[in-house]
């Protein structure tokens, strides 16, 4: 008996409505229904599933307001609006700045001007220019662009393709002859209406479009819709979406009650990035400029050192060998360069001219007190074990070497194995240390020499009243009356050299901090 009941009760609640998911959502459309009919605006009959052309005409009003507008922004993309915007708020005063921070400026006043000294005339013309932008205008900037990006999004809404719905032999842009509309079904126009709320309602609705405005005037020359007019297009639009007419349209059409258009705030800061990229376009061309300077300080002293001489890469701690690691990301071999030129100046020169002029000074010279002549002594024999410690360097880097085994057996697996690559990066380390270490090592070596020597020349000057070395005569005699010429060639050498060394250390140190 029970069973009978609960068929009946069933059967009633089907044929009379009940709590049914179906029911609910047929109360709630026709709820629905009847909160549209009570506004003003009937653009839609319900029971039909007819969008009235009294829609059409409303829509069409919209369109021939904005017109203008819309044919001012046809060709404007976001990224040309952004600059409009940026261009439009830098004072002229800033925009001489920036004029005088380009990369033509700053080659210009480079070639003229130390490194140094243009540097901090650069942070003084940055900071001036990056003072303009406070925290509020960099906010009022930003809010313009997001307002003007909104406008353009509204404007480039197709209205021409909703209104053809309504008339097919409507023209684009054609506003001589008011149209006439027909009615048309719901369904053909939903996603129509969806797609003009995410444009129409992502509008601020309120009345602060003067600076809008004003900034297509200063940039284009004229607004691209006179304000009056945009106005009462915003208060139509505003009196549309508190009434919410257009989502109950699209709730009925597409019969989902609960239909919610979600309006994404746009949160975009063109301003911050802006001044972001302003201070590093000056920096890289700083970093540029002082590199180039770099090249050109080391291309000359190269040049005083090995006066055009060949100069070979170590065998392997070279530039070929550290291409194998660039590649892959790693720091590679940092002192390929100087390391090279350190063994050529030890080989070349250290080992003839330099013996030469030392066999003079420290084995046949007689020093006032043997005392005198440690440091030098010391100097020079530092310099000579050095090439020895350069080769043994270089073939540690070679297969069967401490750093090469490794650096072999870990190099396949850098791609997949996190740890491999830590393992290399810390070879390459201790490598790239050792190296800079031998060339700090073999500077402080030739300063101390040179500073030696340029004390024998001073002495070698005040011949026959030395007081370091008491038979100069004998040893100029030596050196077929050439000595002074040797001396002096041996401290300009020396000192070139230890400015090369410097020149690539300071060039690694830049590119490390990088």
């Amino acid at each position: 008996m029970a069973n009978g009941s609960n068929f009946f009760s069933n059967l009633i609640s089907q044929l009379f409505g009940g709590n049914t998911a179906e029911a609910i959502k047929k109360k709630q459309l026709k709820s629905i229904s009847k909160d549209l009919s009570r506004t003003k605006f009937h653009f839609y009959k319900y029971a039909t599933n007819t969008a009235d052309p009294s829609l059409a005409k409303f829509f069409y009003e919209i369109y021939k307001a904005i017109a203008p507008a819309q044919a001012m922004l046809t060709n404007a993309t976001p990224n040309i609006l952004k600059n409009m915007v940026l261009s439009g708020s830098v004072s002229d005063e800033g925009k001489a700045i920036l004029e005088g921070l380009s990369e033509a400026s700053l080659k210009n006043l480079a070639a003229n001007m130390p490194i140094k000294d243009l540097q901090k005339k650069v942070k003084q013309e940055l900071d001036i220019f990056m003072s303009d932008f406070t925290n509020t205008k960099i906010r009022s900037v930003d809010n313009l662009y997001r307002r003007i990006i909104l406008f353009d999004a509204f404007c480039k809404y197709d209205f021409y393709f909703l209104l053809k719905k309504f008339n097919n032999k409507i023209r684009e842009r054609n506003f001589d002859v008011a149209p006439s509309f027909n009615p048309v079904s719901g369904t053909y126009i939903a996603e129509d209406l969806k797609n003009f709320i995410a444009v129409a309602w992502a509008l601020p609705l309120d009345n602060s479009w003067d600076e809008v405005f004003a900034m297509f005037k200063k940039m284009r020359g004229v607004e691209p819709i006179q304000a009056n007019t945009w106005k009462k297009v915003v208060s139509r639009l505003r009196t549309l979406k508190d009434r919410r007419v257009l989502e109950m349209m699209v709730q009925l059409i597409t019969e989902n009650p609960s239909y919610r258009e979600v309006i994404k705030q746009d949160e975009t800061q063109i301003m911050a990035e802006y001044l972001g990229q302003i201070r590093h376009q000056v920096e890289d061309t700083l970093s540029k400029l002082k590199e180039a300077q770099s090249t050109g300080k080391i291309d000359s002293l190269v040049a005083a050192v090995f006066d055009g001489a060949d100069v070979s890469e170590l065998t392997y701690y070279n530039s070929e060998g550290s291409d194998a690691f660039t590649e892959k990301g790693f720091e590679g071999f940092l002192y390929c360069e100087p390391l090279k030129y350190l063994m050529k100046f030890l080989s070349a020169y250290s080992k003839h001219e330099l013996k030469d002029l030392s066999d003079i000074i420290l084995v046949r010279g007689e020093w006032a007190t043997q005392q005198m002549s440690v440091p030098m002594s010391n100097a020079y024999h530092e310099i000579i074990d050095i090439t020895a410690k350069v080769k043994a360097l270089d073939e540690m880097v070679a297969e069967d070497g401490e750093y090469g085994l490794k650096l072999k057996n870990y190099m396949p697996r850098a791609e997949r194995d996190r740890d491999a690559r830590g393992i290399i990066k810390t070879v390459l380390g201790d490598l790239n240390d050792e190296a800079g270490n031998l060339i700090l090592e073999a500077s402080k070596s030739f300063v101390v020499y040179a500073r030696n020597l340029k004390m024998v020349i001073e002495d070698f000057a005040k011949a026959p009243h030395s007081e370091v070395i008491i038979n100069w005569k004998e040893l100029d005699h030596f050196a077929e009356g050439k000595f002074r010429d040797m001396a002096v060639s041996a401290y300009k050498k020396i000192y070139n050299f230890v400015n090369l060394m410097q020149s690539y250390q300071v060039r690694v140190n830049e590119k490390s901090r990088r």
